[in-house]
């Protein structure tokens, strides 16, 4: 009876011991890290800057982009800590994400267009039809946009509604092109390498306005990017017949001189950019670029060029300074 007894007690106590813990602080226990959890986004983020390191540049925004869509499942499957402090290093990867797929894509055409985003052709094509929409009844609603326009005056991104336009929107024969409608669809196209697009609304506002800078220039733009050189060619000294200081056909004419290897004229060209326009950085950091890719054993030159361009505003360029063996400050 003692020993029946005591081994009742005996398993008592290690029941106690061993007691089941409350559902919560089992569910608690199990959640992974944060950084558990973003072992695949780390993993994309580390391609794709491999992949933007190397010069590709298209696939350096697929990987960024699959990273971030790795991250929003994670915020969507983790939606009590979102917000607090443990997933600081989500929010963190998430903003970085989106900050290098912008950073990406202005260099890709930093001659020129701007910075966007964009994932779904079929998105541009219902920005267009609401923005030819809202002209229509002339009921446009005012919104600030970031732009990074490299050949003048600040302009709109394209979005909805972004800036006033005429009723003459909507492609009616007969009808005059909404020319500012038009080239904003350019842009976009552009964006995501839709060059039958692009030309096709190019062509119609060169036939409405043969003499209009800013749709020769996106011509001259789309026949760089698709390496049709000696289109582009025929262009770009059709613009500098009328402007030879013109500093945005300048910077295109010596990307594609660079395209092609040919690194005296590509010089010659940024020589003339920085003549005309010598406190904007971007002929430096061009110049920076073309001596390290000609691949010359002082690099002394190309840092003094990069230097400068810091000097006068221009972003640091993290890639730029590891391959001049640049320290980070």
């Amino acid at each position: 009876m003692c020993v029946r007894k005591g081994l009742a007690i005996v398993l008592l106590l290690a029941g106690v011991c061993v007691a089941p813990e409350p559902a919560s602080a089992k569910a608690k226990e199990k959640e992974p890290k944060a950084s558990e959890l973003l072992k695949e986004a780390n993993e994309m983020m580390s391609q794709a800057q491999t992949a933007y390191v190397d010069g590709e540049s298209k696939k350096a925004i697929e990987l960024y982009r699959k990273a971030l869509a790795e991250i929003a499942r994670i915020e969507r499957e983790n939606p009590k800590r979102v917000s607090s402090s443990e997933f600081a290093p989500v929010r963190f990867r998430k903003a970085l994400c989106e900050t290098e797929i912008d950073r990406v894509m202005l260099e890709e055409v930093n001659t020129t267009a701007r910075t966007m985003a964009v994932t779904d052709t079929s998105v541009l094509e219902a920005k267009r039809a609401e923005r030819k929409k809202k002209a229509e009844t002339n009921n446009l609603p005012e919104v600030t946009v970031k732009l990074a326009v490299k050949h003048g005056a600040q302009t709109s991104d394209g979005a909805a509604g972004a800036e006033p336009e005429p009723k003459g929107a909507v492609d009616t024969p007969g009808q005059p092109v909404n020319v500012k409608d038009e080239l904003e669809w350019v842009k976009d196209m552009l964006s995501v390498d839709r060059f039958d697009d692009a030309e096709k609304a190019l062509l119609k506002v060169l036939k409405q306005e043969p003499g209009n800078h800013d749709a020769r220039f996106l011509m001259a733009l789309a026949r760089v990017k698709q390496e049709k050189y000696a289109e582009a060619a025929v262009v770009i000294d059709d613009l500098l017949a009328d402007n030879a200081a013109d500093e945005p056909v300048l910077l295109l004419a010596s990307g594609m001189f660079a395209a092609m290897a040919k690194y005296a004229k590509a010089m010659d060209m940024l020589d003339k950019a920085m003549k005309a326009n010598p406190k904007r950085p971007d002929g430096y950091l061009n110049m920076a670029w073309l001596l390290l890719e000609m691949k010359t054993a002082d690099t002394k030159e190309s840092e003094l060029y990069y230097r400068q361009a810091v000097k006068l505003g221009g972003g640091r360029d993290r890639d730029i300074e590891r391959r001049l063996g640049i320290r980070p400050e």
